[in-house]
């Protein structure tokens, strides 16, 4: 750690965020490259680019950051293709289709 960055109490992770929000903002207004800032501020270039890339994902929308947690998940509702048959009895046979009419008619003969 660089003189400056010793001096701070890193123990202290709200005193920590405001160390570095001043010198990114600082950064930010004077035009130069990360690198040459942490030069001239005598502060750790790695350190430096950690704060940075710390606080914008904590400037983020919730809704934006990447999670871990589960996703609702729900399912499609099937609709029935083809005509249904219901019969007196309750018995109900769906799917009805030009393909599979003798399969309907045998079962029907089979019921009679």
């Amino acid at each position: 750690f660089t003189t400056q960055e010793k001096s701070m109490d890193m123990s202290d992770a709200t005193e920590g965020a405001s160390f570095w929000q001043s010198h990114i903002a600082a950064w930010q207004q004077s035009g130069l490259t990360q690198k040459a800032y942490c030069e001239q501020q005598e502060l750790r270039y790695s350190t430096f680019g950690y704060w940075v890339r710390k606080l914008r994902r904590a400037a983020e929308p919730a809704t934006k950051k990447k999670g871990a947690g589960f996703v609702p998940v729900i399912p499609a509702t099937v609709q029935p293709t083809g005509l249904t048959l219901s019969l007196p009895n309750g018995l109900e046979i769906r799917g009805i289709e030009a393909n599979n009419l003798s399969l309907v008619r045998d079962l029907l003969g089979m019921l009679a």
